[in-house]
C-alpha cells in the first residue's frame, strides 16, 4: 500500500507522436474544432493530487499545441516515435532527458485518443491504486467484453482455424462448443488509464508487470482507433448535454 500523496512524484504522462497510419495526423485531429490532445491535457490539469503533466512528442506541432493548453513537453526522438515503437522506450528517455523524474515516480498513463473522462473517476482509479493491499504491478481500465473471447479463434499459415485461447484458462472442456452461461466472463483494456511506477516498465519492459489490478470502467467513453470514431464521440457531445465535470479545453498560453 501506498498514501495518496507519498514522497513518489505523480505524473500524468500523454504519449503523443506525429506519425498515425489508422487517421494521419490524429493527436491533432479537430474534436469540435480543438486539438484531440488538449482534451487529455486539460482533464490531467484538473486532477490536483498530480506534480505534474507531461506530453512526450516528436512531432512540434503536438508540442507547440501541448505547451498552449498548459502541459509540459519532453522532446521524442523520431527513432522512438514509430508505429512499432515501444512504450517502455520513451520512458528509458524521459529519464535520461529529465533527471528529476524517478523510477519511483507513479505514471497516470493517458493517452490522447480518449478524449472524455471524468476527473473523478480517474482519482478513484488512482486511489484504488494507491490503497491496494497487495504490491501491484499496474492498474488497467477495462470493461466488460461483449464477445464470448473463448469461442473466438485465429488462423494459421497452414489454413487452418485455431482457438484464440487454450482450455488451461478455464475449467470448462472444449470451450469453444460449450454453453456461454458456463464461460467466465473477460475484459478488454479500454484505454481509459493506466496506473505504474516507472519502476515496473524498468522491469518487465512493459507499462504492465505481472501483477494487474483491473478497473472497471461503466461510464461513456470511446478510444478513437478510426474516424468513425471521432464522429461517436462528437455526436455524444452535441446530442446529449454534456455531464457536470466536463468543460471544453480552454488554450492558457
Amino acid at each position: 500500500m501506498i498514501s495518496d500523496k507519498d514522497s513518489k512524484k505523480i505524473l500524468v504522462v500523454i504519449p503523443a507522436r506525429g506519425g498515425s497510419t489508422s487517421i494521419p495526423r490524429k493527436n491533432l485531429s479537430p474534436l469540435l474544432g480543438i486539438p484531440l490532445i488538449a482534451y487529455t491535457i486539460s482533464t490531467a490539469l484538473k486532477l490536483d493530487f498530480v506534480d505534474r503533466v507531461i506530453v512526450s512528442s516528436d512531432d512540434a506541432e503536438i508540442q507547440y499545441e501541448s505547451l498552449k493548453y498548459g502541459a509540459e513537453v519532453i522532446e521524442r526522438s523520431p527513432g522512438i516515435s514509430q508505429t512499432f515503437s515501444r512504450d517502455n522506450e520513451m520512458f528509458d528517455e524521459l529519464l535520461e532527458r529529465d533527471q528529476s523524474i524517478s523510477i519511483q515516480d507513479i505514471v497516470l498513463f493517458l493517452r490522447p485518443t480518449h478524449p472524455i473522462r471524468n476527473p473523478d473517476t480517474l482519482k478513484k482509479a488512482f486511489h484504488q491504486f494507491a490503497s491496494s493491499p497487495i504490491k501491484i504491478d499496474s492498474l488497467r481500465s477495462m470493461k466488460v467484453n461483449k464477445e464470448i473471447i473463448f469461442k473466438s479463434w485465429g488462423v494459421g499459415n497452414d489454413g487452418l482455424a485455431i482457438p484464440a485461447f487454450n482450455a488451461e484458462l478455464t475449467s470448462v472442456p472444449d470451450p469453444c462448443n460449450a454453453p456461454r452461461q458456463l464461460l467466465p466472463v473477460t475484459y478488454y483494456q479500454d484505454g481509459y488509464i493506466d496506473i505504474f511506477p516507472i519502476s515496473t516498465v524498468k522491469k518487465f519492459g512493459s507499462t504492465c508487470g505481472n501483477k494487474v489490478m483491473p478497473f472497471l470502467i461503466n461510464e461513456f467513453s470511446e478510444d478513437i482507433d478510426y474516424s468513425h470514431d471521432l464522429n461517436t464521440i462528437e455526436n455524444y457531445l452535441l446530442s446529449k448535454t454534456p455531464p457536470d465535470w466536463f468543460t471544453f479545453p480552454k488554450p492558457i498560453s
